[in-house]
């Protein structure tokens, strides 16, 4: 048994905020990379907010598995990174969340799985993203706005939506969405796979390690994309769209993303994340054209 632990987090079993269909999605990528550190004899340390604990109780059966049942997430947090060696934090960027819980693994001495905080800084914000690779790569045109009233040109009743400086606008882009997943570390980027995804107003799956006449230059521009964001580390996915041979970059997820759920690696994503903290070179292999998608309960596997 390996002597050394690992803070797992993952925001939503950690906090239940979300709604069930979002708690699902968490809750396949937290098991994937908990049984993946489980396999490679590290002991396991996480947060389950008090719903999840009742409704997985299965949880306590796991050996070498250490909960803390949580109802204020942010004292759990700091209280599982205490005696732990490695931590990765999945979470939102939204206000913050995962830059806030980035800090405070740099600040605990803990070896970072992810990105740093200034790559969540910069990746985890659009409009910053934009303007780090503008003069790099093809990307849309993206602006801040202050605050607009946005209503429609032939409407009544004064029905409208209102945005503030939380928004951005960009500019739309033709094309079929894909992205690609790397392991970074040190301005050395890995990559794992490119996938085509699959969107209906929001992600909904995808298949996986797929092959593109494109997919090497793909590589490329997302490699350049990357080079441009100080910080980043570990798992990350760069979204693209690809229309006949153009391909524009559009934006950066400084994190875990349900990609994970389709990657069958050799070894796993996990032991790679591990390796690469500790600075090892690393290689691996990846089973092709895996699809998922998302279903009333999570994901379905085609």
């Amino acid at each position: 048994m390996n002597n050394k632990k690992i803070f797992l987090f993952e925001f939503t079993v950690g906090t239940g905020l979300v709604p069930d269909e979002l708690l699902a999605e968490g809750k396949l990528m937290f098991d994937i990379l908990l049984n993946q550190f489980l396999d490679e004899n590290y002991t396991v340390k996480t947060v389950l907010c008090e719903k999840i604990a009742k409704k997985y109780p299965k949880y306590n059966e796991i050996n070498n598995l250490e909960i803390i049942v949580s109802d204020n997430y942010i004292n759990s947090f700091k209280e599982g990174l205490d005696d732990s060696d490695f931590a990765l934090a999945i979470a939102p960027e939204e206000d913050l969340i995962l830059y806030n819980l980035t800090e405070l693994i740099e600040e605990s001495g803990c070896l970072n799985l992810g990105c740093e905080k200034s790559g969540v800084k910069i990746a985890g914000d659009k409009f910053l993203t934009y303007e780090a690779i503008k003069n790099a790569v093809n990307t849309p045109k993206t602006f801040p706005v202050k605050k607009y009233v946005v209503k429609n040109r032939l409407g009544c009743d004064s029905t409208h939506d209102t945005f503030d400086e939380n928004y951005i606008v960009q500019e739309f882009i033709e094309g079929e969405p894909y992205s690609v997943i790397f392991i970074a570390k040190n301005k050395k980027f890995y990559p794992v796979c490119m996938n085509k995804q699959y969107i209906e107003k929001r992600y909904c799956g995808g298949e996986i390690n797929i092959e593109h006449t494109l997919k090497e230059k793909a590589i490329i521009e997302c490699k350049k994309t990357l080079e441009k964001i100080e910080g980043i580390n570990g798992y990350v996915g760069v979204d693209l769209m690809i229309n006949g041979e153009e391909i524009s970059i559009l934006e950066v997820n400084p994190r875990i993303t349900t990609s994970i759920c389709g990657i069958k690696s050799k070894p796993s994503i996990g032991k790679l994340l591990i390796d690469n903290a500790l600075e090892k070179d690393i290689k691996f292999e990846v089973e092709s054209c895996l699809k998922f998608k998302r279903n009333d309960f999570g994901f379905e596997f085609l």
